[in-house]
């Protein structure tokens, strides 16, 4: 049989690794149906009781859903069986997976890697690069335990047995308060309780490695808040969580029911989603981050938490920031979630500006495994989630002569060259982390599989200090095409002609060559520095030698974000009707072509999009930020300007001399305030966009400009135009 000793050494494995509080990486080296016998995996339901299996292999069925395996998260697991082999692979090995499950295994747990053939022969003949890359580390691995099939089908390999004279000695195992399970976790608790009760506009950060309990020390805070709030006098304490999703709250929405039930707490849940709760001394509430934003102005809130606030743009923490007085940002800083760097780098930047006295917390010990543990090592390693950037020198000269040097040198990187310098490949790793992306391990698969990608790296002094990465788009098949414009379906690779397409209806679109600049980033050490616009001018003139007709990109627009792009001489073709969840932007496709014939189509791209923003933004638009509209307007071709008649002048004077009422001019404002963007930006021109162009109501308006009524606003309508009408 082929588990003939296998189930005595691997209680024997489970009660090491129990022993030393870690897990263990076992690869299993034999055809499928030897796997089966030797995890005892029905033959019949493919399922065993113990046994977490992710694969696609045709004879053997994964216990989970395989795209959705986050839903994994929260949960605990003994053993997990992890396919590798490559011909069962939907497209390439999902690292993200990988990452994602190892995090739900306990102490004691074992992680088993399945290979058809010995590592040395899957290097040697796999085509994709990003298994070749794995495989090789799995083959660096001093800590990987080797199960290899004999061709008598008997099990091959045994490992040292545990020591005798090591034992569990669960008398020093250390009780905490809150029934926290660290040190750090009991710590955490107690800071976030100090924002509650502690001075305002003391923002705390809180970060952790992932498996750290940062979500259950925020659950636990919460309870014990509202359990001690029973002072009489005391106000009901209304706390408030938000995240980028609902569904990565449910670790913090399990932690609540524990926690509430060892404390012998009755709570109700409000909705059937259960992410309301009602308690006798207050609520917990789930509210989404635009819908804070918002509402700014009329909700109660006594404390607001925000978790993994490395997803949520850096402008959006900032306005929380600056709206709410009582506040927790808590995110992973590394990890299958995202790998958070740009959070830490810009947003906590961003804080000591605005609110000097901020506090912060890392979370660096484990709760499900100990520190150093032999999987996490590997996990890290492999998927580059501690991939470390590299501190550059300090610049000793300004912006303007840095900009003007000629060391700044751009190169194209091979799928080759970074797989086989995985140095390299981890420094365009920790570069592209730094920027607001959602960079995971499976971008690897992206850099090194996908022959559509290109990887740029700009260069000054030696040093990375720039990472772009691009993939090649248009042309396709014609069928593939017509399925794409009846909607049956969406292409991979073509996000720009297939938004062209089924948004904007160009169905020309697919005749045109593009590069998507997918990801961009610049060293944050050397922001400012002007490396950003001559990194994009080198990617234009490589598009320019690639004879592609378009270089663009799509991103969550904000004002700031849009003008750089525009300065660079990229132009909106579409931004789109309803706000990304994970942002609470609106997303924005810009382009910038690069050939004659792409110029004569980006005119007629622009000139289309234009011609109906001005409408869209009493309808579809009328949540874009007031700035971000400014900032399209600002660019809008004079020949999609709307021109002022003599009778339409003569409304406009007779609004600002008080002549007649705002409703009975208001077209002639409208053309006016359109005309108004081209000019340079004033401040409170955003009064004018949410009034007039979007017509917002005289209550909303009144609040987000702090003025007291209509009578007002209209002063200040009428101020504001007599001013500049006169110039």
């Amino acid at each position: 049989m082929a588990n003939r000793n296998f189930p005595q050494w691997l209680e024997q494995l489970q009660s090491q690794a129990l022993v030393k509080v870690e897990r263990q990486l076992v690869l299993l080296v034999g055809d499928v149906c030897w796997v089966k016998a030797l995890l005892q995996i029905n033959s019949q339901t493919q399922t065993t009781d113990d046994l977490l299996v992710f694969s696609h292999h045709p004879d053997l069925a994964s216990t989970i859903d395989t795209k959705h395996f986050s839903q994994q998260l929260g949960s605990e697991n003994n053993k997990i069986l992890f396919s590798c082999v490559e011909n069962s692979m939907a497209e390439t090995l999902s690292l993200d997976a990988f990452a994602a499950l190892s995090g739900t295994l306990v102490a004691g747990g074992i992680m088993f890697l399945w290979l058809e053939q010995p590592l040395e022969h899957a290097i040697e003949q796999t085509n994709m690069l990003s298994l070749k890359y794995f495989y090789q580390q799995l083959l660096n691995n001093k800590n990987l335990a080797i199960v290899q099939q004999n061709s008598d089908q008997s099990f091959g390999q045994i490992l040292p047995v545990l020591d005798c004279g090591l034992t569990i000695n669960w008398s020093l195992k250390v009780e905490f308060l809150y029934q926290t399970k660290t040190k750090e976790q009991q710590t955490a608790v107690e800071k976030v309780i100090n924002v509650s009760k502690g001075h305002r506009n003391r923002p705390l950060v809180l970060t952790a490695d992932r498996g750290r309990g940062k979500s259950s020390a925020l659950a636990i805070a919460c309870v014990q808040l509202l359990d001690n709030n029973n002072k009489q006098g005391n106000e009901r304490l209304n706390i408030v969580i938000t995240a980028p999703h609902v569904r990565s709250l449910s670790v913090f929405y399990q932690q609540l029911a524990r926690s509430f039930s060892e404390n012998g707490t009755d709570f109700s849940y409000v909705n059937s989603s259960k992410t309301s709760i009602i308690h006798s001394f207050g609520s917990i509430t789930f509210i989404a981050i635009d819908q804070l934003i918002h509402i700014s102005g009329s909700l109660d809130v006594s404390l607001l938490l925000v978790d993994e606030a490395a997803s949520i743009p850096v402008h959006l923490l900032t306005e929380l920031a600056v709206r709410y007085s009582r506040i927790v940002f808590s995110s992973t800083v590394h990890g299958y979630e995202g790998a958070g760097r740009g959070f830490t780098l810009k947003f906590q930047q961003k804080l000591k500006q605005l609110m000097p006295q901020w506090r912060s917390f890392h979370m660096h010990e484990p709760i499900r495994w100990r520190t150093d543990d032999p999987l996490e090592t590997f996990v890290f390693d492999s998927c580059l989630l501690n991939a470390k950037l590299v501190e550059l020198p300090p610049l000793g000269e300004s912006s303007a002569m840095i900009n003007t040097r000629a060391s700044l040198s751009f190169s194209q990187l091979t799928s080759k060259e970074l797989v086989e310098d995985t140095r390299l490949l981890e420094q365009v790793f920790s570069v592209l982390v730094t920027a607001h992306y959602q960079t995971s391990p499976n971008d690897i698969s992206l850099i090194l599989d996908n022959h559509a990608a290109h990887v740029f790296i700009a260069k000054f002094e030696g040093n990375i200090v720039g990472v772009a990465l691009l993939l090649e788009e248009g042309c396709s098949k014609s069928a593939d095409i017509q399925a794409v414009a009846s909607n049956q379906r969406r292409l991979k690779n073509q996000f720009i002609p297939q938004s062209l397409l089924t948004h904007c209806g160009f169905t020309e679109s697919f005749n045109y060559q593009y590069l998507r600049i997918l990801r961009i980033a610049i060293h944050p050490q050397y922001h400012g520095c002007g490396f950003g616009s001559r990194f994009l001018n080198s990617l234009q003139i490589y598009a320019k030698k690639q004879q592609v007709d378009f270089i663009g990109a799509s991103f969550g627009a904000n004002a700031q974000l849009l003008k750089f792009w525009q300065n660079e001489g990229y132009q909106v073709a579409r931004i789109g009707f309803t706000k990304d969840k994970a942002s609470g932007e609106h997303s924005a496709l810009v382009l910038c072509a690069v050939s004659d014939k792409g110029q004569f189509f980006e005119r007629k791209i622009i000139n289309e999009f234009y011609g109906s923003f001005d409408y869209l933004l009493t309808d579809e638009y009328k949540s874009l930020a007031a700035p971000l509209v400014w900032q399209i307007l600002h660019h809008c071709p004079d020949k999609s300007l709307p021109k002022l008649s003599s009778h339409q002048l003569s409304s406009v004077a007779d609004f600002i001399n008080k002549k007649r009422q705002f409703s009975h001019c208001v077209r002639a404002l409208h053309y006016w305030c359109l005309l108004h963007c081209k000019e340079t930006y004033h401040p409170k021109v955003l009064l004018l966009i949410e009034r007039i162009l979007q017509k917002k109501s005289v209550e909303n308006v009144c609040l987000n400009h702090l003025l007291t009524g209509k009578k007002m606003l209209n002063e200040a309508l009428i101020q504001y135009i007599s001013h500049h009408q006169s110039k």
